[in-house]
C-alpha cells in the first residue's frame, strides 16, 4: 500500500509543475486526472476502513450494523436470508412428505398381506372337498346324492 501512495503522491507532483508551467491542455488533463487520483486515493482510505472497527462489544451490541459495509450490503443479506428460509422450509415439507410416504407403504404392505391371506382362506373354502365337507356338516343330502359320472360340458347356443 505504501508503494502505491508513493506512486499516486509523484503523479500529483508532476501535474502541480505541469499547470505551474501553465500549459492549458496540459492543466486541463492534469486537473481531470488530479481530481480522479484524488477521488480514487479518498476510495481507498474509506475502503480500509469500511467495517469500522471489530470487537465483541460492536457486535453484541449492533453497533456493527451501522458501518458502511453492512448498510451497503443490506440487500444483499436480506436476499440470503429469504434463500435461507425457502430452503429451510422446503426442507421441512420434503421430510413431512417422506413421513406421509413411509406410512402409506406400511399400510399398503399391511393390506397386500391382508389380501393375499384372504385370498388364500377364499381358495380353501370353495375346493371341492372342502364343498362337500361343509355340506355334509349342514345336511344338505340333494346335492351329494348325485356324484358327477361324467365330466362337465360347455352348452352353447347358436346365434342367429
Amino acid at each position: 500500500m505504501g508503494k502505491k501512495k508513493r506512486k499516486d503522491e509523484e503523479d500529483l507532483e508532476v501535474m502541480d509543475e505541469a499547470i505551474a508551467e501553465g500549459e492549458e491542455e496540459k492543466v486541463s488533463e492534469a486537473k481531470g486526472a488530479r481530481d480522479a487520483i484524488e477521488r480514487f486515493a479518498n476510495d481507498e482510505d474509506e475502503d480500509e476502513d469500511d467495517v469500522g472497527h471489530i470487537s465483541i462489544r460492536t457486535i453484541i451490541g449492533g453497533d456493527i450494523l451501522q458501518s458502511p459495509f453492512f448498510l451497503r450490503q443490506v440487500m444483499f443479506i436480506f436476499f440470503v436470508m429469504v434463500l435461507m428460509l425457502i430452503y429451510t422450509g422446503n426442507r421441512y415439507a420434503g421430510q413431512q412428505d417422506i413421513i406421509v410416504i413411509d406410512s402409506l407403504q406400511t399400510q399398503l404392505q399391511e393390506m397386500q398381506y391382508s389380501v393375499l391371506t384372504q385370498s388364500s382362506d377364499l381358495m380353501n373354502l370353495t375346493r371341492q372337498s372342502k364343498v362337500e365337507e361343509r355340506l355334509r356338516q349342514i345336511g344338505d343330502t340333494s346335492l351329494l346324492n348325485e356324484q358327477m359320472q361324467t365330466p362337465p360340458y360347455e352348452i352353447r347356443i347358436k346365434k342367429e
